[in-house]
């Protein structure tokens, strides 16, 4: 069970890194060795090695990790957070209080079978490990990645020097870890004898820095120098920091001299990192530079068939068609849907993919993309909720005060959030445009004259868009 329970981890701590916004250091720094220790469908217990990061964790930090576990095993639980040192006294006392009867023995089997399943996307005894799952045979090709898949394929199966170095660049989420990991497991088959070293960026440079610290930059330069194959995901985060600028362009010279194999990801071109060292620029571009574009409609269509029916999914041409409408820029997010679909029938016994799961499942892994018909009804109940109003009320021909305060709002979010136009939002609340123009000029004077009104728009919007 314990790796079922850090799988769930792997799934939370992405959702919540990216709804925070902080830089990788940071966001190490509070949620390194994270682990969840004990789940039930009333309480979760996560560890974390100190008590610092306990109190952080629990009063900064809380809302975000019941919202992430909620999202992956489907329901709300009580959430404690604990140090390390007092794990062994709740694993105790869990143990020596805990009695479970043969029905509860019986639950506990079907929810671990459950998130398995969610992990896995399938039901296999034993997960996968991250690396394991990304091969040249599932990546799906299109004209958007053709040319890079065959680049990476190439320096895989031939070793071929004439790449080297091979930079691929492109947006996030179009593929090219997957690309990366592709090239590891191709190697590890073929050339087993094969050194291989992959890091991120900032990995490469967390490890530089305590190398310094500690005085082991010999042992740093040998790990690196001793490569046959060094690949780097996300080089574009080496610009400006002159130290690791330094250390990244020896240990380039030393392999590409050495007639070694270096394979370099980034989310834009060499000649778009700045500031970049220009005789570290001009190594980049001195082999063969690929991109990966956005994938194409056909493309997009085949990576929704291909995930569904791995994970056992049965969904409409009609509907397979909205989703690649609805998600047209980023390959992890159809998958992150896909998976969010899969766990909407494991969790809740949906088995029929409908129009109102895939766009639950949208919002899920994409809060800016919320079809506006959902979104104004978010915007109209969260409004409604906030200031204690009716939505009756609220879309009535009513003017006290209180409503027509909470009125002024929702008009002005709806308009700031939608495409509407002043006489589409009048006919939602039955009024004319110029009404809908009043509403959204008096929250406009309200936030430049009354104290904390922007802030409490803005943090209306930051919950609807959660929702």
């Amino acid at each position: 069970m314990e790796e079922e329970l850090q799988g769930i981890v792997d799934f939370m701590l992405p959702e919540i890194e990216s709804k925070l916004n902080y830089a990788p250091s940071t966001f190490k720094l509070w949620f390194g060795d994270f682990k969840l220790i004990f789940l039930d469908d009333e309480k979760a217990v996560f560890t974390t090695p100190t008590n610092l990061r306990k109190n952080i964790l629990s009063t900064k930090y809380l809302s975000y990790i019941k919202d992430a576990l909620k999202n992956v095993v489907g329901f709300d639980v009580k959430v404690e957070i604990i140090s390390n040192e007092k794990r062994e006294t709740f694993v105790e006392d869990t143990v020596e209080e805990k009695v479970l009867t043969e029905e509860e023995k019986r639950e506990n089997l079907e929810r671990e079978v459950k998130i398995k399943t969610i992990l896995n996307g399938g039901g296999e005894e034993e997960r996968k490990s991250l690396l394991d799952e990304y091969t040249f045979d599932n990546f799906i090709e299109g004209a958007s990645n053709k040319f890079a898949k065959a680049a990476c394929y190439a320096v895989a199966n031939t070793l071929a020097t004439d790449f080297n170095p091979l930079f691929i660049h492109g947006n996030s989420g179009l593929g090219k870890t997957h690309l990366l990991c592709a090239v590891i497991n191709h190697m590890k088959v073929k050339y087993p004898k094969l050194k291989i070293v992959y890091k991120k960026c900032e990995d490469f440079m967390n490890e530089l820095i305590e190398a310094i610290t500690n005085f082991t930059t010999s042992s740093f330069k040998e790990k690196y120098r001793g490569a046959d194959v060094l690949l780097i995901d996300d080089i574009q985060f080496i610009a400006g920091k002159v130290s690791t600028q330094e250390e990244f362009f020896h240990t380039f010279s030393y392999l590409y001299e050495s007639n070694r194999h270096i394979i370099l990801t980034s989310d834009r071109p060499p000649h778009e990192i700045k500031p970049l060292e220009e005789r570290i620029r001009t190594r980049f571009e001195g082999g063969l530079i690929a991109d990966i574009q956005p994938p194409s409609i056909e493309l997009r269509t085949a990576i929704i068939r291909k995930k569904s029916e791995a994970m056992g999914l049965s969904i409409s041409p009609a509907l397979v068609d909205y989703i690649a409408e609805r998600l047209h820029e980023n390959i992890r997010q159809i998958e992150g849907v896909v998976k969010k679909l899969s766990a909407f029938r494991v969790m809740y016994g949906e088995e029929e993919v409908t129009k109102e799961s895939i766009d639950r499942a949208i919002s899920f892994v994409d809060p800016e993309n919320i079809p506006v018909d959902i979104l104004i009804e978010r915007i109209i109940k969260k409004v409604s909720s906030h200031y204690g109003v009716s939505v009756e009320d609220l879309k009535s021909k009513k003017k006290t005060s209180a409503i027509s305060n909470a009125r002024h709002v929702a008009c002005y979010i709806i308009r700031k959030l939608t495409d509407k136009s002043f006489k589409e939002i009048g006919i939602i609340f039955s009024r004319d445009h110029t009404s809908i123009m009043h509403s959204c000029d008096t929250v406009k004077i309200n936030i430049k004259t009354i104290k904390n009104t922007d802030a409490e728009i803005k943090k209306l919007i930051k919950e609807i868009k959660e929702m």
